[in-house]
């Protein structure tokens, strides 16, 4: 009787367990899903792109498929889709001469940027077509979802949108040509949002919603235009596009065969997911401007590998993949644009009849100019190449930990200075590894923290009259350089290249800085503003907070931090109290593993951001956060809080990641009779109590943490149901 007593007891209490735990259940990672991001190309040696961008890919793939009860265009939609081709179709006729020359938009005049803006706004304002001429084309996008997606058609349809969404453009205003945004000009910045691309005289806010520039304040079928630039995802590079150029047919860079490195849908997400917020689902990315401008640089990408085609004897017309994924990417299939075909989209007629491309900037040791006061000549990549111009606004380097504000308003003066390398770290004068340690000197280098003074106070340090002055020697002193440039470094060149401009545009004036080694922050200093979508429908009412641990294990191959021991009164400078190496009890544990040879330096500073997700199995909705960890510290934790959509009328199933700024993926631990274990992050929430979610992040708050009284807040880590371990 006793024995069965225990087990009666153990029984009972195991039961208990589980209805206590039941409201939060462990469920099987959709088929599609694992299938997709088990696919053998993603699983190479050369691993590349990046591990979170595969696995955002096929989540966005997945997004599709919960996408598909979207309505068919309207017929007012159809009918004007048709009008915008017959254009086309008419100027394909004539015999006149090209007058479309699409640009690099910092290569486009003043004149030729504003009108392309304003037939934006103008198409925005025009309600003739519902919701408005310009939301119309963005959800003619969304409605064709996976049809053109993930498949052969990709590029083909996207040209021909691009086309007739110029051909509205030009309807507002006669002679505009489509702008494109080549963001290998950005990705060299350490910190590629405050490029000049960001700027109210360009495209605006990239942090938050859009509230200056010539977007502000757009709605959107989507909610408000918001963008959360920086946080994920990255900009194209050259390496990128020449791992492009090296491939013969369209099936090798086009989805559903092509290999990392060369799929070039992929590569093109990376972009959208760097820009984020409206940008980075693929379903709303055609409501923000930017939009068109990113795609109007991958159809040139393409043109030049198609023109790469002709002289390997391969005639691009013809090249449509065998294998090109579902049947909507048949050659036949109509592309949902008019009564065209996907084939249509092959042919030469657009680049020969309709527009050209001016060239990417270039510059060079002999011709050091990239044509554009936007842009300058860098010579620090081993050759010279265009560099975007950044921003230095005064709020932005001294802005509150976690504050929302983007420093970019348009009532502010905005600085530039030429882009510098994306070289990590705390100090100036330091690259260091991301594999393979490296001692940070201890001197001869500049505290980056001390700039952020130095770049508020110097318009006050030389004055209006002095700043001109010293721009027009500098200036001088440049033109005399430029005839002895001879092939080779040009040392002297290039220090006396950073000089100040006066650029006043719309009442606002752009000061370009000589201090070309401004450093962001080393800790984040922009929240994401996420858009609380969920089936079409924007309100962060219907989502709930559950609170989530990131568990970080310092990297072997982190860098070294400059913080000494003494001994006996003698600083021991080759020793670091941060290295875990150093001590027995530690240094079996931190042992050097290098999966990949590709280098990131993204890591290498005192803080680090996991970034963890939620997106919806049984919902269309996504929601991203950050923690930030010590990094110098061999272990730590943050603790954060995930919406998910509310489970309180149907339940919810959501998987979760997460991964380091390098793009590992953080390990999912899923708590199960009250431990830990690994899982896939796929969980099903219910509404029985006692609830582990919070209706708002104040509640989600209370879970796990409690106020003894004497006001001590005292952390409760047993409400928490899901762990990352990132090591």
């Amino acid at each position: 009787m006793n024995t069965m007593g225990i087990l009666l007891r153990l029984s009972l209490a195991a039961t208990l367990c589980y209805m206590v735990y039941s409201k939060m259940t462990i469920i099987d990672t959709p088929e599609v899903l694992k299938a997709c991001c088990n696919e053998p190309r993603f699983h190479t040696k050369e691993m590349d792109p990046r591990l979170d961008n595969i696995q955002q890919y096929c989540i966005q793939k997945f997004r599709w498929h919960l996408q598909s009860r979207n309505p068919n265009s309207t017929d007012e939609t159809a009918h004007y889709i048709e009008e915008l081709l017959r254009m086309a179709q008419k100027e394909s006729r004539s015999k006149r001469q090209v007058d479309r020359r699409r640009k690099e938009i910092r290569r486009a005049t003043d004149k030729e940027r504003q009108d392309f803006f304003r037939a934006i706004n103008l198409l925005k304002r025009d309600t003739d077509v519902k919701p408005n001429r310009f939301d119309a084309l963005g959800l003619l996008h969304q409605q064709r979802g996976d049809d053109v997606h993930h498949g052969a058609a990709f590029l083909a349809f996207h040209r021909v949108l691009l086309l007739i969404f110029e051909n509205a453009l030009r309807q507002k205003v006669p002679g505009v040509a489509l702008l494109y945004f080549d963001s290998r000009l950005d990705q060299p910045l350490r910190d590629p949002t405050r490029s000049i691309i960001w700027s109210p005289q360009f495209l605006g806010t990239v942090k938050g919603r859009v509230t200056d520039g010539p977007f502000r304040f757009w709605q959107t079928p989507a909610g408000p235009l918001v963008r959360a630039g920086g946080h994920e995802g990255e900009y194209f590079t050259y390496r990128h596009i020449r791992a492009v150029m090296t491939r013969s047919r369209l099936e090798e860079i086009s989805e559903p065969h092509a290999p990392p490195p060369f799929d070039f849908e992929i590569r093109h997400g990376d972009v959208h997911q760097h820009i984020g917020g409206i940008m980075s689902p693929a379903e709303t990315a055609g409501f923000d401007p930017v939009f068109y401008m990113h795609h109007t640089f991958v159809d040139y990408l393409w043109e030049v590998f198609r023109r790469s085609q002709k002289e390997k004897g391969v005639d691009p017309t013809r090249d449509y993949p065998t294998r090109y994924g579902t049947s909507a990417h048949a050659p036949n299939a109509l592309m949902g644009l008019g009564r065209l075909r996907n084939i249509h989209g092959m042919s030469d007629m657009y680049t020969a009849r309709m527009y050209t491309y001016e060239p990417s900037p270039t510059c060079s040791y002999r011709n050091p100019s990239c044509g554009s006061r936007y842009l300058t000549c860098n010579f620090r990549f081993g050759r010279p190449q265009c560099v975007t111009l950044e921003m230095i606004t005064p709020t932005a380097p001294t802005a509150p930990f976690g504050s929302a504000t983007n420093g970019q308003t348009p009532q502010q003066q905005t600085q530039l200075t030429p882009g510098f390398p994306n070289f990590s770290g705390n100090r100036i004068g330091t690259f260091p590894p991301r594999f393979g340690r490296k001692k940070r000197q201890a001197v001869g280098v500049v505290d980056a923290s001390r700039f952020s003074t130095m770049g508020q106070n110097v318009l006050s340090q030389f004055g209006q009259n002095g700043l001109m002055q010293f721009a027009q020697n500098k200036t001088r002193e440049m033109q005399n350089k430029k005839e002895e440039v001879k092939m080779g470094f040009p040392t002297e060149l290039e220090n006396n290249m950073d000089v100040f401009q006066k650029i006043t545009e719309d009442g606002k004036e752009i000061i370009l800085s000589p201090m070309t080694n401004m450093c962001p922050p080393t800790v984040p200093t922009n929240v994401i503003q996420n858009l609380f979508q969920m089936n079409g429908i924007s309100d962060s009412r219907i989502w709930v907070y559950i609170p989530v641990q990131v568990i970080y294990k310092r990297q072997r191959e982190q860098m070294v931090f400059d913080s000494f021991p003494i001994e006996e009164g003698q600083m021991q400078m080759e020793k670091d109290i941060y290295d875990p190496t150093l001590y027995s009890s530690l240094k079996d544990n931190f042992i050097l593993n290098v999966n990949y040879s590709r280098s990131c330096r993204d890591m290498d500073g005192i803080f680090t951001k996991i970034m963890v997700h939620s997106d919806g199995l049984n919902y269309h909705g996504s929601f991203r956060e950050f923690a930030v960890v010590d990094s110098r510290q061999p272990y730590t934790s943050s603790t954060i809080y995930i919406a998910i959509k509310s489970p309180e009328k149907f339940d919810t199933e959501a998987i979760f990641a997460a991964y380091d700024p390098c793009g590992n993926v953080c390990k999912p631990y899923c708590k199960r009779f009250g431990h830990f274990q690994p899982c896939d992050g796929s969980l099903k929430f219910d509404n029985t109590p006692p609830k582990l979610y919070g209706k708002d992040y104040g509640e989600a708050i209370k879970l796990v943490w409690g106020i003894t009284n004497e006001g001590i807040p005292t952390f409760r880590p047993d409400n928490i149901q899901l762990q990352f371990v990132c090591n």
